[in-house]
């Protein structure tokens, strides 16, 4: 595995890091209460005749509002719109043409992560649940309690899945079409770390990926339940946030205001 991009995007931590479904913009969401859009352009330039010191990204848009420090950015799949959540107790959506938030919805508590469908946001919150909401009337629609506190979530491609991340070192996977319906993945040595803990789907729904706190990276898979693979090595696995959608499966990790950019094997 290989860093192919590092780069000071923050002030203060960075606690929020997705890509869009197409691959091409990275958002970014930080302490210092910003939400940052970058473009990410794949291929080589050529030019230089002498040695390259140093390479900038800039951000495609950056938003503010938030009164406290952003802790989720997830992109809506009309890629018109981003929804964040915050330490603020709220969730907001903002218009990415006009740069504007064009609605808060008050979400009652600490909120550690989003996700989202066209009129679905679901949110994780530090009171141990998670909470749905229907983003047409902003009201919630449902809670789920869990054991721990929620850390994170993520939704499975064909949105029929949830899965959550908490500090009872569980794995938690949500039939959507029966939410009662529940399936919890452990793993001996696996032990969730910290309040920012991330796990997330394969792009192909077929293996679930969360950073422990002894540096690994596990890997299971959702069919059989058994831990698939235990990846050693790095430095802040704990932090480790999102895999793109193309074939090369890129991953981020954290460390403090800087982003790591990751090439993965898609092999496992």
């Amino acid at each position: 595995m290989c860093a192919l991009w590092f780069q000071d995007a923050h002030e203060l931590g960075i606690n929020a890091v997705r890509f869009s479904t197409s691959s091409n913009l990275l958002a970014t969401g930080g302490t210092d209460r910003v939400i940052k859009l970058w473009g990410i352009e794949a291929g080589t330039l050529d030019g230089s005749n002498e040695g390259i010191t140093s390479i900038e990204f800039d951000p495609t848009l950056t938003l503010t509002g938030h009164s406290r420090k952003v802790t989720a950015a997830r992109f809506k799949y009309s890629q018109r719109q981003v929804v964040t959540g915050s330490a603020d107790r709220t969730v907001k959506i903002w218009d990415l043409q006009r740069a504007a938030c064009i609605q808060t919805i008050e979400v009652l508590s600490f909120c550690s992560d989003v996700v989202c469908s066209e009129y679905l946001i679901i949110s994780s919150h530090y009171d141990r649940k998670i909470r749905f909401w229907d983003s047409r009337a902003g009201n919630c629609t449902q809670e789920v309690p869990l054991q721990g506190r929620v850390t994170s979530l993520d939704l499975c491609p064909n949105h029929r899945q949830l899965l959550s991340c908490s500090r009872d070192d569980i794995l938690q996977l949500v039939d959507l079409r029966k939410s009662n319906d529940r399936v919890a993945f452990r793993a001996e040595g696996f032990k969730c770390g910290s309040d920012s803990t991330k796990a997330i789907f394969s792009p192909d729904g077929s293996f679930l990926a969360a950073g422990s706190a002894d540096g690994a990276i596990y890997i299971w898979n959702v069919n059989t339940g058994n831990l698939e693979k235990r990846l050693p090595g790095m430095h802040s696995a704990s932090e480790f946030h999102s895999l793109s959608s193309d074939q090369c499966y890129f991953s981020v990790h954290l460390n403090g205001c800087a982003a790591h950019l990751y090439l993965a094997y898609r092999k496992l």
